[in-house]
């Protein structure tokens, strides 16, 4: 599930590495970090969750688009880009607003 995209619209492409496996990431069985090229060459961390990543369709700062992160369950955090970092936004499941249980 590896990808390799220009998801921001600056020229540049991201890159989606993932891992799996239970001991390492638990029930969700994935875990991901999206790295993201520099001007200089560079490559820099954006983002490292365990579950499965989805990039949405709505956007945050700079057009980076929402980060629902999936694994088991129904109700999925999204994070949204706020020009420095991914931050929690809201929780969906299957494209409608829902509360995780407690």
């Amino acid at each position: 599930m590896d990808r390799y995209a220009d998801l921001n619209g600056d020229g540049r492409p991201e890159a989606v590495v993932t891992g799996s496996g239970t001991f390492c990431y638990g029930m969700a069985g994935t875990g991901f970090q999206l790295v993201s090229k520099q001007a200089n060459g560079s490559w820099k961390l954006v983002a490292g969750e365990i579950g499965i990543p989805d990039f949405l369709k709505t956007k945050g700062a700079g057009g980076w688009p929402d980060l629902m992160i999936g694994g088991p369950g129904f109700c999925f955090p999204v994070q949204r880009w706020n020009g420095r970092e991914y931050v929690l936004h809201r929780f969906e499941y299957e494209g409608k607003p829902c509360k995780p249980p407690r």
